[in-house]
């Protein structure tokens, strides 16, 4: 059974190392699998190159090589930028000109 424990977990461990964290490399070798078995599927049904096979296989490629690396690169992170509300265009320019009076 696959034991996946944080870097920074405090569990007792035989050797009291921290292990880590794979279930990234999990995640990538499902998605691969499942690529495979698509393109396989593809193959058996269609009997030629079809756009869709070679999609799967584009994915599958991903899969591999997001497997093979050391990044969880598939976590979503997101960023915020701070932004000033515009100055209304009425502030940026003074009218030039007089109000009319009517006696």
């Amino acid at each position: 059974m696959l034991n996946n424990q944080e870097l920074t977990s405090t569990t007792d461990s035989p050797t009291d190392a921290p292990t880590i964290d794979t279930s990234h490399e999990l995640k990538w070798r499902r998605t691969l699998r499942k690529k495979l078995i698509n393109c396989l599927v593809l193959i058996e049904n269609h009997g030629k190159p079809t756009q869709e096979l070679m999609y799967e296989l584009r994915k599958a490629k991903e899969a591999l090589t997001y497997w093979n690396s050391d990044t969880a690169t598939w976590e979503k992170h997101s960023m915020v930028f701070p932004v000033t509300m515009p100055v209304p265009q009425t502030e940026l320019q003074i009218p030039e000109v007089d109000d009319v009076t009517l006696d």
